[in-house]
């Protein structure tokens, strides 16, 4: 499985401390959540400190009557560039104002997460560099008094630099890399008209209720690729996307000092064809117009990337969580490439563990219930949850292959991809050759949907229940392992805690990955100092480890082909 030479260059600058490497430690911790107020106005953005004051300062000098009633969010998707703090202290600046740093993806999804963070009813989510004519929110509060259970995606037009011509919607056409071009409809020229429907527009300004908001696919990476593809989902869900002609904004397209993130096409044309592939649309108009505009080669390779992403079994789950704790920033980085080398490092969500030191299975617990909660919120078919202690076997893909395609024709709530025993391996149930009758070990388990609503009425969701809770059934491992009856695992195991590896059965031992870019195995205790010392940089660039199934990794990992969901 050869290495993404890029992406891991970057983790080794975060792990051997290089003067460019993000500064995990130093990150701006996120905000405390404010007064619930009627609506957020939140932001993603990537090093854009001067967008992102005066989107914020336009919101208070040009709305200052709905200031009581709407927050501010800023969602930092570069929280260790040089723009970080100073965003931060805008929460000590500026009344409403809340901080939330997002470090384990960079993507168009983290849009997303202005709609999970937010402390409100309803949602408008803007470019850091977007500016809303005065009076525009003011109306916009008077749309949602009168219309309080409305679910469909909100737009308004785009007003050009010359405050006079206004683009109301995308028409839909592919062009230089996206599925609409800017268009007028002659309804939206006057403020005061009526919504209507239009087909798509530019993602610079949208909005609706936070729990009518649909997501955008958690695979998606880089930028690009929402346009479109949320109206269709709206649209497929039986809902409107509209143009409210009050709604006006101008946008900063002009970057003279050039984007400070590095947005490509080929990161794009992958977006494009997950989410067109999400909703079950046609992917060749996508392919034919990414040939004409990019050329056939960068298509083939992406088509051919994308495919190894469908086949890849750990994407036989519905998403793929990792409980990294706010103090052990450092394993997430070691983790990433563990990722890496398996070939998912685009699909891994980051969840961190509520931090309780007195007792670690308080916030252990509540990051499972966590997980669980979001699982069920985007309707997933199940979720894989991974802590962030845990090393690979080699082949793991190999083997999880096989224990997929025979777990498909089971029923299951649980499935574990270790095992607890200390031998490290247990027999196959009959009819099978990688698939046990389980033994919980909730440190890379996937949960199925079936389990949710139990497990959501059963784990208490705040850290006092919690701490009473973890008295009662000692961890989350012991009560699963009390209160599941389906509970499977893959044999021999694919992932172990790193702690743990001393008491893996030796034939085993040695087979487990713990740098992946320098391939290197655990080594027996009896013959080696474990844990063996890192390796030079240059070691993990010239690696070209190649897995037992012989995929190719690379950064993105796309919708598998036959989810799990078995019932």
């Amino acid at each position: 499985m050869a290495v993404n030479g890029a992406a891991l260059a970057k983790l080794i600058q975060l792990a051997h401390g290089s003067s460019d490497a993000v500064d995990i430690g130093r990150m701006p911790p996120a905000g405390k959540v404010g007064t619930r107020r009627t609506l957020t106005v939140g932001m993603a953005t990537y090093d854009d400190f001067d967008g992102t004051y005066f989107t914020i300062m336009g919101l208070r000098l040009y709305h200052p009557e709905v200031a009581e009633r709407v927050s501010i969010l800023i969602v930092d998707n570069d929280p260790s560039g040089k723009a970080s703090w100073a965003l931060k202290n805008l929460e000590e600046t500026i009344p409403g104002v809340r901080y939330v740093p997002v470090f384990d993806i960079q993507s168009t999804s983290v849009k997303t997460r202005v709609f999970e963070e937010a402390n409100s009813d309803w949602v408008v989510c803007v470019d850091s560099h977007v500016q809303l004519v005065p009076g525009a929110l003011a109306k916009l509060l008077e749309f949602i008094d009168t219309h309080p259970h409305c679910m469909d995606l909100l737009q308004g037009p785009l007003l050009d630099d010359n405050l006079q011509d206004v683009s109301t919607h995308w028409e839909p056409r592919w062009q230089d890399g996206m599925p609409g071009v800017w268009a007028t409809d002659p309804r939206g020229m006057n403020p005061a008209a009526p919504p209507f429907d239009i087909p798509m527009q530019g993602m610079g300004l949208f909005g609706c209720r936070k729990d009518a908001w649909l997501g955008l696919n958690h695979r998606f990476r880089g930028h690009g690729g929402e346009e479109g593809y949320v109206h269709e989902k709206f649209r497929a869900a039986g809902r409107r996307t509209l143009c409210l002609p009050f709604l006006r904004w101008t946008h900063r397209f002009a970057r003279p000092g050039g984007v400070p993130y590095r947005p490509t096409f080929d990161d794009r044309l992958r977006n494009y064809l997950i989410g067109w592939d999400e909703l079950g649309l046609a992917i060749e108009p996508v392919l034919d117009h990414f040939r004409q505009f990019c050329g056939p080669e960068l298509v083939e390779q992406v088509l051919t990337r994308w495919r190894a992403e469908q086949a890849n079994p750990f994407n036989a789950f519905g998403a793929i969580v990792c409980l990294n704790s706010e103090r052990q920033r450092t394993r997430w980085v070691a983790m990433a490439a563990r990722f890496e080398q398996l070939g998912i490092g685009g699909c891994i969500r980051r969840i961190p563990v509520l931090d309780t030191p007195d007792n670690p299975e308080i916030g252990r617990a509540l990051s499972h219930r966590q997980t669980v909660e979001w699982a069920q919120q985007h309707n997933l078919d199940s979720v894989l949850v991974i802590e962030d202690d845990m090393v690979f076997l080699q082949g793991a893909t190999w083997v999880l292959r096989a224990g997929v395609r025979e777990l498909q024709c089971r029923t299951w709530d649980l499935f574990c991809l270790g095992v607890g025993s200390p031998a490290g391996h247990r027999p196959p149930v009959d009819g099978c050759a990688y698939l046990a009758s389980g033994e919980v070990t909730a440190d890379a388990m996937a949960y199925h949907r079936r389990v949710y609503p139990r497990l959501l009425a059963e784990l208490p969701d705040d850290p006092a229940a919690m701490r009473a809770w973890i008295t009662d059934h000692q961890s989350i491992t012991s009560y699963l392992a009390a209160s599941s009856n389906a509970t499977w695992c893959i044999t021999p195991p694919v992932s172990v805690p790193r702690s743990q590896l001393p008491w893996v059965h030796a034939d085993l031992r040695d087979q487990f990955v713990i740098d992946p870019a320098g391939h290197c195995a655990a080594a027996s205790p009896r013959t080696a100092a474990w844990p063996p010392a890192s390796p030079l940089a240059s070691d993990f660039l010239d690696a070209r480890p190649v897995s037992a199934d012989g995929v190719q990794a690379s950064r993105q990992r796309g919708r598998p082909e036959r989810p799990l969901s078995k019932t």
